[in-house]
């Protein structure tokens, strides 16, 4: 450490240079000056870690010195050793915040001690600053993870405004309008059989890949939040006034599906909930934007799912439940009969669902237990092929579910496969004649959008159960299969070699050439350009 001794004697400079135990005190340079300006040149020199200095000098004396310096250095430790203990000097010095001021004459030892004070208040007080310091860059770090902590306590757990201090909002550095509206949107990558996305560790990069594409595309239009991956899904909050908010998260959907598609050659989907003015129903929008991902499976890839459309989007039918009726609804389902079997399940349904004093964990308890005698008695009639192993999913699927509705689209799913087993064989023709409708379909209308959804209500079949027939007698899932369709008709119409890519892409219901060439690459093992020229 530096000192700056500073009296117009040369006597008194001498004399603390020689007298005072400077390296006992930790001091290691000591410099000197005679008045007040040069003492300010020496200090901008040197930066001292403590300076000691008479007051009464010639040219700039002490004190105004201390103010010069107290104008770009308010911690330095300040020692006034003079003659001069006037009332006003001293008054001066405590309000120029002067640590000690002793007269003259002093001891050389009386001196030391009084140095060896302020050196020590000097290195306590560098440690708390350092501590201070230290703890507040943590803090600084920690901000991003504990602000996305709290945005993802909001739109999955839930939160009221008055959650939200003031001072909260500061140190989270969130934007305030984020708690005067907004809504959630949920994106899904679909990992494909491809040797780029086989390995764990290559999938997890490509989802980090992803979610980069998405921090850039967020921060470009403004008032919005990339919060982590729920279940390979990641979260996005959006606020600001409902129009324009839709409307930007409309903007920002498809252009996060166009870029993850053209850098990173996966295909996405995205689900955008409702626009809600209270953060307390942001848990509901998450909800929404997950939940409409689910049409993924029946509608294909590359789309925007939104929940002010849901009714445009075939739902199942959620029919209920109430115990007495089990017995009826067996008895029908081994007859075969599923139009009652179906009715009655409905009135089950109903009456579980529209009493509110139920709890979801008895309303499974009554389910599973329905199941598995249902179960029981199909195999104990042995007219159908069933194994445990197929009850030990039904219950599976049952105990997974995360609400009521849910639970019954399972039943009645369970339902059906089960009528369907015991009427495997007579049924046989039938199910061939849906495949056939739906390959009709794929036939006559490849060229256009096909909902496998609007399919199945024509057939007056759910989704799930008309996807299980197609992929029993095909062997494929429906969105395979209209693929390969159209790749087939594609390479077709490129023998012809009269029309370009971009035009074979639209015949065979490509709307985006770079999508179409994509698929064809997945499909032949070569771009539509290498085959056309015959590669």
């Amino acid at each position: 450490m530096k000192v700056l001794l500073v009296d117009d004697d040369a006597f008194v400079v001498n004399g603390l240079k020689s007298m005072i135990a400077w390296d006992r005190l930790g001091i290691d340079e000591i410099v000197t000056a005679h008045d007040g300006e040069e003492a300010w040149l020496q200090f901008q020199r040197s930066k001292p870690d403590l300076l000691m200095t008479d007051v009464y000098m010639p040219r700039m004396n002490g004190l105004e010195l201390i103010k010069q310096i107290r104008t770009v250095d308010a911690d330095l430790p300040v020692v006034i050793l003079s003659g001069y203990g006037e009332f006003d000097y001293a008054k001066e010095a405590i309000h120029l915040d002067v640590a000690q001021y002793i007269l003259k004459p002093a001891v050389f030892t009386e001196i030391e001690k009084v140095l060896n004070d302020v050196l020590s208040e000097k290195a306590l007080a560098d440690r708390k600053k350092q501590y201070f310091d230290g703890l507040l860059h943590q803090l600084e770090q920690s901000v991003p993870i504990l602000r996305e902590q709290f945005l993802f306590d909001m739109i999955t757990i839930g939160m009221k405004r008055k959650d939200a201090a003031g001072n909260k909002i500061q140190f989270l550095q969130l934007e305030e309008s984020v708690f005067h509206g907004g809504l959630v949107m949920s994106l899904m990558l679909h990992r494909e059989r491809k040797q780029k996305t086989e390995l764990e560790k290559d999938w997890q990069l490509y989802k980090f890949a992803a979610y980069n594409v998405a921090q850039e595309i967020v921060a470009k239009a403004g008032q919005g939040y990339v919060l982590r991956y729920m279940e390979d899904r990641l979260s996005i909050v959006m606020f600001g006034e409902r129009e324009e908010t839709l409307s930007r998260a409309q903007r920002v959907a498809e252009e996060l599906i166009g870029s993850i598609g053209t850098y990173l050659e996966l295909n996405a989907n995205v689900g955008i909930g409702h626009w809600y003015g209270e953060i307390s129903s942001y848990p509901l929008s998450c909800k929404e934007s997950r939940e409409l991902l689910t049409m993924a499976e029946y509608e294909g890839y590359q789309k925007i799912f939104d929940a002010r459309h849901a009714g445009e989007y075939p739902g199942e039918a959620w029919p209920a439940y109430p115990l007495e009726q089990v017995r009826q609804l067996s008895e029908a389902l081994l007859r075969s009969d599923l139009p009652y079997v179906m009715q009655r399940w409905a009135k089950i349904e109903a009456a579980l669902l529209n009493e509110q004093r139920y709890s979801l964990k008895y309303i499974k308890t009554v389910c599973i237990t329905m199941i598995n005698g249902l179960v029981l008695s199909v195999m104990e009639e042995g007219t159908a092929k069933l194994e445990l192993g197929m009850l030990a999913g039904f219950l599976q699927t049952l105990q997974s579910a995360q609400d009521g509705q849910s639970l019954m689209n399972h039943i009645s799913d369970i339902l059906k496969q089960l009528h369907g087993l015991l009427d495997q064989k007579n049924d046989a023709g039938k199910q061939i004649t849906y495949v056939q409708y739906v390959k009709k379909a794929v036939s006559e209308q490849y060229m256009h959008n096909i909902s496998f959804s609007k399919l199945a209500d024509e057939l007056h079949l759910t989704r799930n159960y008309l996807s299980g027939i197609f992929k029993t007698v095909t062997g494929d899932s429906f969105s395979n299969y209209l693929s390969l369709y159209r790749i087939e008709r594609a390479k077709d119409l490129m023998k012809t070699q009269r029309y370009m890519i971009y035009e074979i892409s639209e015949m065979v219901g490509y709307s985006d050439p770079a999508y179409f060439s994509r698929v064809f690459k997945n499909v032949t093992g070569i771009s539509p350009t290498d085959y056309t020229l015959g590669k």
